[in-house]
């Protein structure tokens, strides 16, 4: 009866297949540009004596500029590798020798007074081996890889930030009278002093991370001065009860909501380092929005003695469980483990207070339980595992053991197989795939596939409500594939209103003052922490905030003109309760930081 729920999900989980990853790697130097002149044609080194190329002090000039082949590097070679350098009709192979990726090649371009300064390798690995493979030609061929970068020739020191090749690659399609104000080649010249230090020979290597940066904040620069005004203010967060002597919080979990729309709940972690000491611990927490302040819950008023445990919500009553280790106080006096006792708490006012739930406690504690998911009011499923002798192999496997409880008390379960030969925990709380319909959920799988034969009986644990009660059953499945795998492809396009534009496909902003279209490379997101691009809007205000690349596109009128922040607002895109008042402030809560970021984008004077 429950074949019709996992039809598609059995063939799912059954179809995937981990393949193992090669451990030889390419380490070729790269340095591959292609130099466009005023017209945007691409410049012939080999028929044009105007241009010149120096590579490390040697000139090579029309006619004789080198053609050496710069063939794919055979898989597995072990030799030494080479600097691969090819500018348009120019392809040089040297030796890496002396070189390294700390002092790599300088290549200038001369053109009569004018000099592009190029210091960087553009990639790592000849390049195109995996290209060739994919269109079916020999690895042997002579085959003209593409270039790292398209330049035009203007003379200057040029610094490419790691996300500058990101950056080329992703910038939008901007179509009709929609410009990118700010993103021009020049942005990425540095001033000679930075760039010869850059060059610098055994200098220490935090001398040269601190190097990288200045030049890194140059190029952020170039493409602010002159066009927009950024102002960043950061309002710590408040704690009402120290931690200490525990320090660098984060906050750890989700932040789970309340009936109160501006606290939640979670976990953050405090780390310790002493001379004799280094360690860590979880306390349970209350963020409030509103004020900007956490508030911690202590089991016992030594905090070297406890770390909270995982959290558990009952959505179906909003009763959270927590579980808590204490630690015994010997164990900070006397040397030697002693175990931490395990304790689970109850709050049936979301965090406020907590009581001890001795049946909780008893059945974590008997059954070794890992994690629950909560069914109803009354029910949950939890599972335990234990290291167990396979039933007809020479190694021991984890067995797990799911407990159906109600009211916290375990009241049944049932175990996979000892004898299979890949199981998959589905309720584990890190895997996050336990697969659930209305009244059934799906809890693990096995097979017996030693063979490597796949077309074998798969089975599943199945737990399904049957009335007031629910009920373990296992299914066999078949791995036959589904008719109904794979996208679906749609005829209609999906449109979606915002103050500024129609959003098409999740991709294209059509501008509603007719000026035209902006078509990014990446979709719009439906949260800020999620991967893609996501939008904020203010009156005639747009913010596009790449968090797949770690960009920020903004306009001030309407779409019209924009304006590119190379760089996200906060590292690792933490966005937690993004928004945007009145007066165009965007802020945040950074959860790894604990500070509330406040952010203003404005445009540039004209008169300045």
């Amino acid at each position: 009866m429950l074949h019709r729920y996992f039809l598609f999900f059995a063939f799912f989980i059954l179809s995937t297949i981990a393949k193992a990853q090669p451990g030889w790697r390419d380490f070729t130097t790269r340095y591959y540009y292609t130099i466009l002149d005023r017209e945007g044609n691409e410049i012939s080194f080999v028929k044009n004596k105007s241009y010149h190329i120096i590579i490390d002090s040697v000139q090579y000039r029309s006619p004789a500029i080198p053609n050496d082949s710069l063939r794919p590097v055979k898989p597995y070679q072990r030799e030494g590798f080479d600097n691969y350098i090819r500018i348009n009709d120019f392809s040089l192979r040297i030796p890496q020798g002396k070189y390294n990726s700390y002092v790599p090649l300088e290549i200038k371009i001369i053109h009569q007074r004018d000099t592009m300064y190029l210091n960087q390798t553009t990639g790592m690995g000849s390049g195109f081996s995996e290209r060739l493979r994919i269109n079916g030609q020999k690895d042997s061929e002579d085959t003209k890889p593409a270039s790292d970068y398209t330049l035009q020739f203007i003379g200057g020191h040029y610094y490419f930030p790691n996300w500058a090749k990101t950056l080329w690659g992703n910038k939008p399609d901007f179509i009709g009278k929609v410009t990118l104000e700010n993103f021009e080649q020049r942005h990425f010249c540095i001033p000679k002093t930075l760039y010869d230090s850059l060059a610098l020979r055994k200098v220490d290597h935090t001398i040269r991370d601190r190097i990288t940066k200045r030049a890194d904040d140059c190029v952020v620069q170039n493409f602010i001065q002159g066009y927009f005004l950024l102002e960043k203010r950061i309002e710590p967060t408040r704690f009402h009860n120290s931690a200490l002597p525990f320090k660098e919080p984060y906050w750890d979990d989700a932040l789970n909501p309340t009936r109160d729309k501006d606290v939640f709940f979670g976990r953050i972690r405090y780390s310790k380092d002493s001379l004799n000491e280094s360690n860590w611990k979880y306390v349970f927490s209350l963020y409030n929005k509103r004020e900007n302040s956490i508030r911690h819950w202590f089991p016992v008023k030594d905090i070297h003695l406890f770390s909270s445990g995982y959290l558990y919500k009952n959505p179906f009553n909003g009763i959270i469980y927590q579980e808590v280790w204490h630690m015994d106080k010997q164990q900070t006096t006397q040397k030697g483990y002693i175990p931490p006792r395990r304790q689970v708490y109850q709050s049936d006012d979301e965090g406020q207070t907590w009581n001890e739930s001795p049946e909780m406690t008893k059945t974590f504690v008997k059954h070794d339980l890992e994690h629950i998911e909560f069914l109803d009011t009354d029910f949950a499923v939890g599972y335990g595992r234990k290291e167990v002798q396979h039933k007809t192999r020479k190694y021991t496997i984890n067995r797990v053991t799911y407990y159906l409880l109600k009211n916290g008390k375990a009241v049944d379960s049932i175990q996979m197989a000892t004898d299979f030969y890949e199981a998959i925990n589905y309720l584990e709380r890190h895997n996050h795939s336990w697969f659930a319909v209305k009244d059934a959920m799906v809890l693990g799988t096995w097979n017996y596939n030693f063979s490597g034969y796949s077309k074998k009986t798969h089975f599943q644990i199945v737990l399904f409500k049957n009335q007031n009660d629910w009920q373990f059953r296992v299914e066999e499945i078949q791995d036959s594939r589904s008719p109904f795998f794979g996208s679906v492809k749609r005829n209609e396009d999906i449109f979606i209103g915002y103050h500024n534009f129609l959003l098409i496909n999740k991709k294209e902003l059509r501008f509603k003052n007719d000026s035209g279209t902006l078509r990014l490379k990446n979709q719009i997101a439906d949260h800020p922490w999620n991967s893609g691009v996501f939008i904020l809007e203010n009156d005639y205000q747009i913010y596009l905030l790449d968090n797949t690349n770690g960009f920020t596109y903004f306009s001030f009128d309407r779409g019209r003109s924009w304006y590119i922040y190379p760089k996200p607002l906060e590292q690792r895109s933490e966005y937690q309760f993004l928004e945007i008042d009145d007066q165009g402030v965007i802020s945040f809560f950074n959860p790894s930081k604990l500070y509330k970021a406040f952010y203003s984008l404005v445009p540039k004077p004209w008169w300045e």
